[in-house]
């Protein structure tokens, strides 16, 4: 078990992370969509029109700065442990910030598009009580979030190893000089 996990610490500890944070986000995410629904008087079945589209913005978008801010510390910290470590936070968050951009409106159209296809799909799922809850819920809306967070957490690995949290150049920094 020990020889497992340090062979695949890197990919372990990034799912581990990347689970912590897709729960942040999520938390994130359906507290505003779910409280914004029910400001604005939305009914849980909507996932549409312009009242629907502010909320489903605002929402994603507070997620994402959330969810961008806990991944880049714990992977700068905890996961890629071999990168570079002379590259300056200054240079390294910006470079993350623009691949979490990217899968930022990955997740934005995948989880729209993937709600408004399961709901012409499967209307019956669009409005589920859930009584523990006390309220309806867009079942729709939370697989195609599902299905959003995977692509996305295998985009982020992809892009933060290899253009982010780059290994030291093999010999750069020992060479010795006599």
């Amino acid at each position: 078990m020990k020889d497992f996990f340090c062979k695949y610490r890197e990919i372990i500890t990034y799912l581990f992370f990347g689970v912590l944070t897709t729960a942040i986000g999520w938390a994130v995410y359906f507290a505003m969509l779910w409280g914004g629904k029910a400001l604005f008087h939305i009914p849980a079945s909507v996932t549409s029109g312009a009242k629907y589209m502010a909320v489903y913005t605002a929402a994603q978008v507070v997620q994402w700065c959330a969810a961008v801010m806990f991944a880049f510390y714990t992977n700068r910290r905890w996961v890629f442990t071999d990168a570079d470590r002379t590259v300056p936070v200054k240079k390294q968050l910006p470079a993350f910030a623009a691949g979490r951009l990217f899968t930022f409106f990955l997740d934005y159209a995948i989880t729209y598009g993937g709600a408004l296809f399961l709901t012409a799909i499967a209307p019956s799922y669009s409005d589920v009580y859930i009584a523990a809850a006390g309220r309806s819920f867009n079942i729709n809306e939370a697989a195609a979030k599902v299905v959003a967070a995977i692509v996305v957490i295998i985009c982020n690995y992809i892009f933060s190893k290899l253009f982010v949290f780059k290994r030291k150049p093999v010999g750069e920094g020992s060479e010795n000089k006599t």
